[in-house]
């Protein structure tokens, strides 16, 4: 901030978020802070003269009692005016706030503001890139600031003072070539926010300071300097891991973890294996969850691995990676009695091309709204050590064309001032220096898909395994999304399009294509455009023609594609529409070769519109392969498919091929490593380790289990209502309104957060239509999954309602985590059994009847199985959560398979059968007792 210069930091809260609606303010906030320090507060409600929505009520806390007597706008129009006057503007989302004044004073007869105007939004976006979110509440939460009254003018306000002072520490403890990068690109900001970086950057050059000794100049650019990964041993010989419970005591409380009997038995089970020179088979190892598997694996890990004996572990999702990586990882280095050193392997697109990046900031002008995006990139350089995209905090913009094209590509040469520091040869510089790498499953078998692997390791940890299978399924699947080639197009664009690459092709003076070239890639890309659009067309067309297809459903449809059966005009119009777009390749090809061989001679802007285009190119290149493959290069026991989301059927349209030598090959891949440990907490079915053992061609494996440290007995309970109300045998309707009522009996007696879980997303939306329009639930906030948003912004909304209930499928069974003792109810509307109509579960299920297996026992019966262990868990996280399931699915006791699934349950929880009348005051019987208890 500008030395002695007035800053006016404002809040308003209003009957409405919106500018330009008539909205109302209804109170109003303003901090004056000079020199970093609040000099003077005004604070008032504001009466808007009408009623206040219930929404905008609990949203700010404001009651109608505290507008009743408050001013008109009208009354202090003038007072806010001279108090603003002279003074820079600043608020968090400036754009909402000085509008939305500006409007409230000319409705007064003022004039409206004509000071600058700073948005503390943008500039966190910009100097704290690797913020999770930029709300008020969150961004300053994590910043070290506790708001207590969000949504309150003057609370917001402070928080807002306490933000702009942060903000003002981070921009001056970054370096002198940043700012001023900063600064030159800063008119790309909302209203006057580059005076923020100006203001710094006068600062900083009548008083400059050295660069940090962290810090490192590389082409223009302020970079972190690399980190090289060392092993540092506090032992002249390598450690001697402690079998016996005195010596694991002795090492783990220094950790910070109790030690516990099971997980010093899979500690010692995986040492033991992990030190046999060649064993002939693959360890399997269930941990119940509390068991401490995590630690069960990582700590024998520490003892064996070395530089010359990586061990690999592979977790299921890149979270659980970055959990292992950023929080578990660096207390065993700080805490056992010597360190490793370990790497995170993730794909290549994970990471920032600075070659890349140095191109497309070098051709982006100060004006561009990919500007800003330079200007986080800048700051985030002087931040990262890895250079993982996924670091950049989120936001709708990171779906810009901006950020693929900033990352390493096959065509792209890397500038020799930037090839001894990109992230992707660091990456690869501590994978080979590193004792022990920490990838996912999907990455892991993506590079051993690869020729040469970048992971090759004799030893290999398989995390949350009982997800393999189907991993090891997807990726032996090609996809194509219809709608990456309509983007493509778009950037494009024609001769007519502004801003398109086209567009500015014909309209740059010095560029040497000729007119010709320009009007024949404008003319491939025009009939490209629409052939695309009618072939997709023709596909969805013909699948809302099979019989089975209902629109009243929202939910994926998923249709097997018979290519030997298709018509002779789809085939003719699948090899048009693949002429069609080579032909637009070829003519895109034609104009890169004639900018490339005049590389020296051209303009920035033309050097920028040659690497927009040739980043197209290349990626339209990718899909007439992955065309091919699919349509014309038909493999024995391979499977194509067609799904999209059926509200928006055109932008979710996606093809897919699974191939069954692909996941051949990475079967071998998997029985060619020398220790291979799986482990889940659920791995088994009645004890039997058959199926995961067939699913993935296992011939030799032992297997060792390890209890849970959980007592079920007191911590929950299971229920399943009796015969009188079971309704598995209903018809689709009957069925769905039936399952209301019962959710509905349990439901309006209790209190507590609920997740129920389904197999059918035409049962969820039924189902949450007929409990919206309950009276009985009003209290309750009813979320469903492809209703309310996704799982990951259910989860969210978890944390801030009460009373909340959950309908949810697929990954609500395991994936969608919920605040630490937020879900206390889990009702299983039936058992997870997968849909046998699904294309690749037919697929799968044929391959097994000619093998001459039985495909409910082999593969049905086990996969429901393990995903009902897993939805069990769901519930219990640690010693001290009690809660209640209740299974509605009568087949756990009836079926002559049922026993599959009790004999699955944790030790110590039994399956109880009442009525639902008794189930309902059992569970509020339990829930009084454990609340009084605690």
């Amino acid at each position: 901030m500008k030395k002695d210069q007035l800053y006016a930091v404002v809040d308003i809260e209003a009957t409405g978020a919106s500018i330009g609606r008539d909205e109302r303010m209804i109170q109003f906030a303003c901090l004056l802070v000079r020199n970093g320090d609040i000099i003077q507060s005004f604070d008032t409600f504001v009466n808007p003269s009408r009623k206040v929505s219930r929404t905008i009520r609990d949203l700010t806390g404001i009651t109608t009692q505290d507008l009743a007597t408050a001013p008109y706008f009208e009354d202090i129009a003038h007072v806010i005016r001279h108090l603003l006057e002279d003074t820079i503007f600043v608020a968090h989302n400036v754009g909402f706030d000085f509008q939305f004044l500006n409007e409230c004073l000319e409705r007064a007869g003022l004039k409206p503001l004509s000071i600058p105007a700073v948005d503390t939004v943008e500039l966190a976006q910009i100097l704290y890139p690797s913020e999770d979110s930029y709300q008020l509440k969150e961004l300053t939460a994590s910043l070290g600031y506790k708001l207590e009254q969000a949504h309150n003018a003057l609370s917001d306000a402070e928080a807002t003072v306490f933000l702009l002072n942060k903000l003002d520490d981070k921009i001056r403890s970054l370096p002198l070539i940043t700012i001023e990068s900063l600064t030159d690109l800063s008119p790309s900001t909302t209203a006057e926010t580059a005076l923020f970086f100006r203001d710094a950057l006068d600062d900083m050059l009548k008083n400059p300071c050295d660069l940090s000794d962290s810090l490192m100049i590389v082409g223009d650019m302020a970079i972190k300097k690399p980190i090289s990964p060392t092993v540092q041993e506090q032992y002249r010989k390598q450690p001697v891991y402690p079998y016996n419970e005195e010596g694991k005591r002795s090492v783990l409380s220094h950790i910070g973890l109790d030690w516990r009997s099971g997980q010093s038995e899979m500690m010692n089970t995986l040492f033991n294996y992990l030190k046999k020179d060649t064993p002939n088979y693959t360890q399997l190892i269930e941990a119940a969850p509390g068991s401490g598997k995590t630690y069960g694996y990582l700590f024998p890990s520490y003892y064996l691995a070395s530089k010359e004996n990586k061990i690999i572990i592979s977790t299921y999702t890149k979270i659980l990676q970055k959990q292992l990586s950023a929080d578990i990882i660096p207390v065993l280095n700080q805490k056992m009695p010597f360190s490793k050193a370990v790497a995170v392997a993730k794909s290549e697109s994970h990471y920032l091309s600075l070659s890349a990046f140095y191109r497309k900031w070098k051709n982006t002008a100060a004006t561009d709204t990919e500007a800003i995006f330079c200007m986080k990139i800048l700051v985030w350089l002087t931040e990262t050590t890895e250079g993982d995209l996924e670091e950049i905090g989120s936001g709708a913009h990171m779906a810009h064309a901006f950020w693929k094209d900033i990352r390493p590509s096959e065509r792209l040469t890397p500038l020799p001032v930037f090839e001894s520091y990109e992230f992707l040869h660091r990456r690869n510089r501590r994978l080979e220096e590193s004792a022990i790498i920490i990838a996912n499953h999907a990455y892991l078998l993506a590079d051993w898909k690869k020729a040469q692997p970048i992971i090759q390791s004799g030893n290999v940890i398989i995390d949350e395994a009982h997800h393999l299978p189907d991993v090891i399924d997807q990726s032996a699947t090609l996809s194509l999304r219809v709608s990456s080639l309509v983007k493509d197009l778009k950037q494009i664009g024609s001769i007519d399009k502004e801003d398109s690459i086209l567009n500015q092709l014909d309209a740059a003076a010095d560029s040497p294509v000729k007119d010709y070239q320009i009007r024949s890639l404008d003319s491939a890309a025009h009939i490209l455009n629409e052939e695309w659009q009618e072939w997709s067309d023709s596909w969805i067309a013909r699948i809302r023609q099979s019989d089975d297809y209902s629109d009243t459903v929202v939910e994926w449809k998923d249709h097997k594609i018979d290519l030997n059966a298709l018509s002779v005009g789809m085939k003719k119009e699948n090899k048009r529409v693949k002429a069609t777009i080579d032909e637009m390749i070829y003519m895109g090809n034609q104009i890169l070769e004639l900018l490339e061989s005049e590389s020296e001679a051209l303009s920035k802007e033309i050097k920028r519109l040659s690497s927009r285009l040739q980043l197209v190119i290349d990626r339209t290149q990718h899909l007439s392969e992955i065309l091919t493959e699919m349509f014309f290069r038909q493999e024995k026991d391979s499977l194509t498919g067609i799904r999209f989301y059926s509200p928006s059927p055109w932008n979710t349209l996606t093809f897919y091929q699974y191939n069954h030598g692909s996941r051949e090959l990475l079967h071998n891949r998997l029985h060619a490593v020398n220790h291979l440990v799986l482990t889940s907490s659920t791995l088994s079915v009645k004890g039997s380790t058959s199926y995961i053992q067939l699913a993935l061609g296992l011939e030799q494996a032992e297997f060792s289990s390890f209890d849970s440290v959980f007592d079920y007995q007191k911590q929950g309970r299971l229920f399943v209502p009796d015969q009188q109300t079971a309704v598995g045998h209903l018809k689709r309707g009957a069925y769905a309104s039936e399952l209301a009522g019962q959710l509905e009996n349990i439901l309006k007696q209790t209190s507590e957060n609920t997740l129920i879980l389904f197999r059918s997303q035409e049962t969820i939306q039924a189902v949450y239509q007929l409990l919206k329009n309950r009276p009985t639930l009003n209290r309750k906030t009813i979320l469903a999954q492809n209703i309310s948003g996704t799982p990951l912004k259910i989860a969210k909304q978890v944390k801030k309602a009460r009373e909340v209930v959950v309908l949810g499928a697929d990954s609500f069974w395991e994936g969608v985590d919920f605040p630490e003792d937020e879900l206390k109810l889990v009702i299983l509307t039936r058992l997870p059994f997968d849909s046998p109509d699904m294309p690749l579960v037919k697929h799968r299920h044929q391959l097994l009847s000619d093998q001459g297996m039985n495909p409910f026992v082999h593969d049905l019966l086990p996969r429901a199985v393990m995903k009902f262990k897993q939805g069990i868990g769901r519930l219990i996280r640690s010693v001290h959560d009690k809660g209640i399931w209740i299974v509605l699915d009568r087949r756990i006791i009836d079926s002559s398979y049922g026993s599959a699934f009790t004999d699955s349950l944790p030790e110590g929880l039994v399956l109880e059968e009442y009525p639902l009348d008794k189930i309902i005051d059992e569970t509020r019987t339990f829930f009084r007792q454990t609340e009084g208890k605690d």
